[in-house]
């Protein structure tokens, strides 16, 4: 992939695996309750936290039986940092769709490199972003239809293909993509069968995970990663951690954790950097989850 510009906040508005259930990693687990004790407070009485992510490489997915990933392996040192030993960290696979409406019901936060946007802020309270990524497209070997972006499937027969419950779904909502030409999967794997059948002709999702899937597939290849503009205004993605609204206090203890990796980015990218990202997807200082929610920001 192409190098990408270093993003700063005037780039952003303001304002899979499994059907319907969730696999625990290791293990069977308790439930957990939004009605309980503060996740913070298990954590530091040593109980077990439920961290919910989907099978999305590189972000958080599953190999070896492990949990692994971008945002695994940077949200574990920050959850180390606040006295949580490797036994209480207790990683649930879930439906990207599920990460958020079963906070506190399955799950007690989510590590997934799940986009911060002004929607998902009114439903859920996240961190600071770790990470910013453009978009891009993948596409059989070719381009047969010279897609480019987003906008080439508002006004042409071309079926595009996103995940369910992503910001991609929202932006070809908003830019007029019909819904009869936008073919909702699961997860990446579903997509890639769906294009390779012909039924959809190119997939949006971030630049890194569908490089890395062209990279690993000669039929497929990726376009050059592009930011979507919807009202004239940029938006590029920022991933977080996601926590229940009751959890603001350990949102706030896993910032100031983050803050300090992030004033070394030697750290952060040593804690990355295996999962194929550099420094062109290192957030901006000025960047914050409170900017991108807005009124929102809870």
């Amino acid at each position: 992939m192409t190098a990408q510009p270093r993003w700063s906040r005037r780039n952003f508005l303001r304002g899979g695996m499994l059907a319907g259930g969730a696999l625990t990693i290791p293990g069977l687990a308790s439930a957990c309750s939004s009605t309980a004790g503060s996740t913070l407070e298990k954590i530091e009485n040593g109980e077990t936290i439920r961290i919910a992510y989907a099978d999305e490489v590189p972000y958080a997915y599953t190999e070896g039986g492990k949990a692994v990933g971008q945002a695994i392996s940077l949200h574990t040192e920050i959850l180390k940092s606040l006295g949580a030993s490797d036994d209480q960290l207790e990683f649930v696979l879930t439906d990207w769709g599920n990460l958020i409406p079963q906070l506190g019901a399955n799950h007690d936060m989510v590590v997934a490199g799940m986009f911060i946007t002004p929607d998902r802020c009114r439903s859920a309270v996240f961190a600071d972003p770790d990470y910013v990524m453009p978009d891009a497209l993948l596409v059989m070997a070719g381009n047969p239809l010279s897609l480019t972006q987003l906008e080439s499937f508002v006004d042409s027969d071309a079926v595009l293909g996103v995940m369910n419950g992503t910001s991609e779904l929202e932006y070809a909502t908003a830019l007029g993509v019909p819904e009869d030409r936008i073919n909702v999967q699961d997860n990446l794997d579903a997509l890639v069968r769906e294009l390779k059948s012909g039924r959809l002709d190119g997939v949006c999702l971030t630049a890194v995970n569908l490089t890395l899937q062209a990279e690993s597939d000669s039929e497929l290849e990726v376009t050059e990663p592009f930011v979507p503009v919807i009202d004239g205004k940029e938006q590029l993605g920022a991933g977080a951690a996601v926590f229940q609204e009751k959890d603001t206090d350990l949102r706030d203890r896993v910032n100031e954790e983050l803050d300090k990796i992030l004033a070394d980015p030697d750290k952060w990218l040593s804690l990355v950097e295996e999962f194929h990202f550099t420094m062109d997807y290192f957030p901006p200082e000025d960047l914050t989850a409170e900017s991108i929610c807005g009124d929102d920001y809870k």
